[in-house]
């Protein structure tokens, strides 16, 4: 074909897709299907996160079966060892996911998260709506963290309500962390304080779900001084700040209590939203309380200085882990858990109080922080209760 004839064809074809609108239409639909099938199938993997029963595989199956493989794991690793060789290393599994020894008011977990287009609105920015969705996650992935006995024994932990403050926003394609923390609990609610934080990039790659030892080298203070230092919060990325409060500012409502009860972050991240959740612990429908859920798990005050240790430990298990274990059967396999599931059922009750293992094993001086954190933590359900009161 000459040039000529190639041009002459090319001018006729064009005046003809233009002649009518119709014919228009018809040949972007013959030409451009490929390109509308690229965006539509890039616009769907650029909202992966957010496909039907993704939430449900994230909170309720991915941070089960992360524990369930690695159940396995060992398990493949000793399939040939004794009986008695497998049971001792199985058990030794169940306990080392316990935080044997723990302050449970010092003890912090973080989840590490993303701001992805899904989770972002019109701005650019992490939406009000997927604050709570990424907490869910987080949520379960801590419970399961700070509670592996209590879970493994049938039990779960509902939520009551989840109350937030925002005070900067997160911008889209920002790695972000949630640092969960127990902030105090009563005979029924357990109380926990979520900080939604930004750090600088690391080259370091770390895990994903990870007990903060900075948190807990930088313990609260105790006696009569403030729970916590002042919180100061950053300028934002617009360069707009929120005010820091001072030793003599009121706080004009209880979310904003919250934020004197925060420490500054140990590593200078920015602090973006506080978040407060009322959990309980249940196992059927019956409710646990609080304390006798966390020292199962081993959590305790520190030792006394006549024992000769700085520190509880695994190698050193605090009397009410101690008292934990007898309540299990190590020597059958996956640990006989029907005495244990009696005693959280109501088996509790009988025991005369001056022989409550758990109240022995919170009290001192996390006794004197609970009590302390607790005013200022249920300050944001009584509110919302009385809000409820006024207007319903």
């Amino acid at each position: 074909m000459t040039a000529r004839r190639a041009v002459q064809l090319y001018s006729k074809t064009l005046s003809g897709l233009c002649s009518t609108p119709s014919t228009l239409l018809r040949a972007l639909l013959q030409y451009s299907p490929s390109i509308l099938k690229f965006f539509v199938g890039l616009l769907f993997l650029f909202n992966i996160r957010s496909w039907p029963l993704v939430w449900h595989y994230n909170v309720l199956i991915r941070p089960v079966y992360e524990l369930r493989f690695r159940w396995w794991a060992v398990w493949w690793r000793n399939v040939f060892a004794s009986k008695k060789r497998m049971l001792q290393v199985m058990d030794k599994f169940l306990k080392d996911l316990c935080p044997v020894g723990e302050d449970p008011l010092s003890y912090t977990v973080t989840v590490k998260q993303w701001a992805g287009p899904d989770d972002c609105d019109f701005n650019w920015h992490l939406s009000n709506s997927s604050y709570p969705k990424q907490l869910d996650a987080a949520r379960f992935r801590a419970a399961l963290k700070i509670c592996p006995t209590f879970f493994r024994a049938g039990g779960w932990m509902p939520l009551g309500a989840t109350h937030f403050k925002f005070i900067s926003e997160i911008p889209i394609l920002a790695h972000y962390e949630m640092r969960m923390s127990m902030a105090a609990w009563d005979n029924k609610w357990l109380y926990t304080v979520i900080r939604f934080v930004t750090t600088k990039k690391s080259k370091s790659k770390k895990p994903q779900v990870t007990a903060s030892a900075a948190s807990r080298e930088k313990p609260i203070p105790s006696g009569d001084s403030a729970p916590f230092p002042q919180l100061h919060t950053p300028a934002t990325p617009s360069g707009t700040s929120t005010p820091a409060l001072t030793d003599g500012a009121a706080p004009s409502n209880p979310a904003e209590r919250i934020a004197q009860l925060l420490p500054e972050e140990p590593d200078g991240a920015t602090l973006h939203c506080i978040s407060v959740c009322e959990l309980c612990f249940k196992i059927g429908r019956i409710t646990v309380p609080p304390a006798v859920a966390l020292a199962l798990e081993g959590f305790s005050a520190p030792p006394p200085p006549e024992s000769g240790i700085t520190k509880y430990s695994h190698e050193h298990p605090p009397p009410n882990f101690i008292k934990s274990q007898q309540l299990q059967a190590p020597d059958v396999p996956h640990g006989h858990l029907r005495a244990l599931q009696k005693f959280l059922k109501g088996g509790w009750r009988d025991v005369p109080e001056g022989e409550r293992w758990w109240e022995d094993a919170l009290s001192g001086e996390i006794e004197t922080r609970r009590a302390r954190n607790l005013e200022a933590v249920k300050g944001v359900r009584l509110s919302m209760e009385g809000a409820m009161t006024t207007y319903v």
